[in-house]
């Protein structure tokens, strides 16, 4: 498909301009425009990679929109915030982790459970103690209880 296009591009470039230029002609050069331009971008930007070409500075304002390359859908912007943000909170640090705040305290020591021994009589109980002193007088005599028949 691909030698398609570029055969057919360079049968338009023949016919309008009275050319002789074969596809894989057509596809060179514009991928050489392409290298000049990205080396031209790197000169720009102050990589040492980059290169100042005449080629570069012809085509450079031209290829700054990079119409060579697929256009992007607002599908694949909102998926590429989505995969980085997913990427940056993946290696951040979670929210309930502090690094100042002190480890919780042990459990207490383990101590097993009181045991009754059911083999030695039960321990006596403790000495009851008389009743309080009352400030009422004692009953005279016995109350009056009235029975209904």
């Amino acid at each position: 498909m691909r030698y398609n296009y570029w055969k057919t591009l360079a049968s338009e470039i023949n016919i309008k301009f009275g050319t002789d230029y074969s596809g894989k002609k057509c596809k060179e050069k514009f991928y050489g425009l392409v290298r000049a331009y990205k080396k031209m971008k790197k000169y720009v930007d102050g990589d040492p990679k980059g290169k100042k070409t005449m080629l570069g500075e012809m085509f450079f304002e031209e290829f700054k929109e990079h119409f060579w390359e697929k256009p992007r859908t607002n599908y694949d912007i909102i998926h590429d915030i989505n995969e980085r943000s997913k990427a940056t909170s993946q290696a951040t640090t979670p929210l309930n982790y502090s690094p100042l705040s002190s480890p919780p305290p042990p459990p207490p020591p383990y101590s097993p459970p009181n045991i009754i021994n059911l083999t030695s009589p039960p321990p006596p109980p403790p000495p009851s103690s008389p009743p309080p002193p009352s400030s009422l007088p004692p009953p005279s005599s016995p109350p009056n209880i009235i029975n209904i028949d």
